[in-house]
């Protein structure tokens, strides 16, 4: 079962490196890795000698095409059997690739989307990045989906990164409507509609590292709201789940509530949601808790829910969805 991994940079260096380090650890070495560079920089004698010790084909383009686009241009150049994608950020385990190639040889899982949850950890030692990497380990602040939970094995409607059949995913594709952080769900709801599946395993292991600075995890939840509208303006769906089902169930609640009652509801919302938040922290590891992460992950929340309804408004106003935020 060859293999290879493709993704896209901008920038990002040494993030890039420290990736491309633990890909060319795997206990089964990839076929090929692709490249694609959106960047400034031309990194490819850098990379290309890293690469090559390892005997591994490399294969390079230094285009600056948005990020869906770029990840299709990556894709086109896959000749394996199967397709990893990378993202600069991520650090995959040693097994991390036998261990999804040996979840796809379940006949029931044949032609599917698989993948593992990645835990989140700080750049620094600093509070403030330990609590930005604890933040997005929570699941129980993104409404407890199942592609957040690191116990969970079993089929989902979401999964970060993902292993895929290479001729599937050629077939179906990235959707390049889509220029901002949320291809990850569109490809897998374009999957489960074609009739296959997506499969996590906690068997398969990856690591993701966290934005360090408080104000740029804000950004990103903002980002993650805008992208959920825009991705219902994509797909044409407006429940991709049952979660975002009740998320937006709460969202026309607590906006018609509003309207009634306005002045109150701007204080009872946040004392709400901070007690919901305080009290899963609590239940989530009482040895572990950090009171400072529902504190801070309410206004993230809060950062979402005005993402959500900047997109919103930006559609009445029939302006296109942009975004300079890469993640």
């Amino acid at each position: 079962m060859n293999y290879s991994f493709f993704g896209t940079c901008f920038n990002d260096h040494k993030q890039l490196f420290d990736c491309l380090g633990t890909i060319l650890h795997q206990t089964i070495s990839p076929k090929e890795i692709i490249l694609v560079n959106s960047g400034d920089a031309n990194i490819e004698l850098e990379i290309g000698k890293m690469i090559n010790k390892e005997k591994i084909k490399f294969i390079y383009l230094h285009k600056k095409l948005p990020r869906v686009e770029s990840l299709n241009l990556a894709l086109d150049k896959s000749t394996a059997d199967y397709s990893f994608r990378f993202d600069t950020r991520t650090r995959f385990s040693k097994d991390y690739a036998e261990k999804a190639l040996k979840v796809l040889k379940d006949k029931k899982l044949k032609n599917s989307v698989v993948g593992g949850v990645p835990l989140a950890l700080s750049e620094g030692n600093k509070f403030e990045s330990k609590v930005c990497a604890e933040i997005m380990n929570r699941s129980y602040l993104f409404f407890f989906p199942k592609h957040r939970n690191l116990d969970y094995s079993g089929y989902a409607s979401s999964i970060y990164l993902g292993c895929f059949v290479t001729s599937i995913l050629k077939e179906i594709k990235f959707n390049e409507k889509e220029a901002l952080l949320s291809e990850d769900s569109l490809i897998i709801n374009d999957f489960l509609e074609k009739g296959f599946k997506a499969y996590i395993s906690s068997k398969i292991k990856l690591t993701y590292i966290c934005r360090s600075s408080f104000l740029n995890l804000i950004r990103l939840f903002n980002t993650y709201g805008y992208c959920r509208f825009n991705s219902i303006l994509v797909s044409k769906k407006l429940f991709i789940s049952k979660r975002h089902f009740f998320v937006f169930l709460a969202l026309v609640i607590n906006f018609l509530v509003l309207i009634k009652f306005s002045t109150i509801y701007l204080i009872f919302l946040p004392l709400l949601l901070l007690l919901f938040n305080f009290y899963n922290e609590i239940i989530f590891d009482k040895k572990s808790s950090n009171l400072f992460v529902p504190i801070y992950g309410t206004l993230c929340q809060f950062s979402w829910i005005a993402g959500f309804l900047w997109g919103l408004m930006s559609s009445f106003r029939n302006k296109q969805i942009k975004s300079n935020f890469i993640s």
